[in-house]
């Protein structure tokens, strides 16, 4: 399946059409459906879509990447995550937004090289910063001696 069409049917299955709706309500619901379609793009290991989604200068702070800057660094880390789980998958858990800010609990599944006996399976929180569709801050926890 190619990539454009894993995404919209994604955006189709979470309701991620465009509603009728006035301007401010419109601005609220962005930062949601940027995030969104970064978990897409996620699933279906499209990095050049996850380069695309974080914003040139954007910052990602996690316990392994004390602090990635701009969305060339964050797509490598990605590709690199891809080469080492070539099955990995998000699968969220709640996602909530306020504002410019958006909360996401998910579980990164997926097994290291693709090996069965080797299965991965890592419960995640991440705080999104999202302007003008785009990721300009990610904060991710996780505990990496988590089993």
């Amino acid at each position: 399946m190619k990539t454009a069409t894993a995404i919209l049917i994604f955006c189709a299955v979470f309701g991620l059409t465009r509603p009728t709706m006035s301007p401010a309500s419109e601005a609220n619901l962005e930062p949601m459906k940027t995030v969104q379609l970064k978990f897409a793009a996620f699933n279906v290991h499209d990095v050049a879509a996850i380069k695309n989604i974080y914003a040139s200068d954007a910052t990602l702070h996690s316990p392994d990447y004390p602090k990635l800057v701009g969305n060339a660094q964050i797509a490598d880390t990605y590709r690199q995550l891809f080469a080492a789980i070539p099955d990995a998958r998000d699968n969220i858990v709640s996602i909530q937004s306020s504002a410019d800010t958006v909360y996401a609990q998910f579980v990164l599944t997926g097994h290291f090289n693709g090996v069965e006996s080797k299965p991965v399976s890592i419960r995640i929180i991440s705080v999104y910063t999202v302007k003008d569709h785009h990721i300009v801050g990610d904060s991710t926890y996780y505990d990496r001696k988590a089993p």
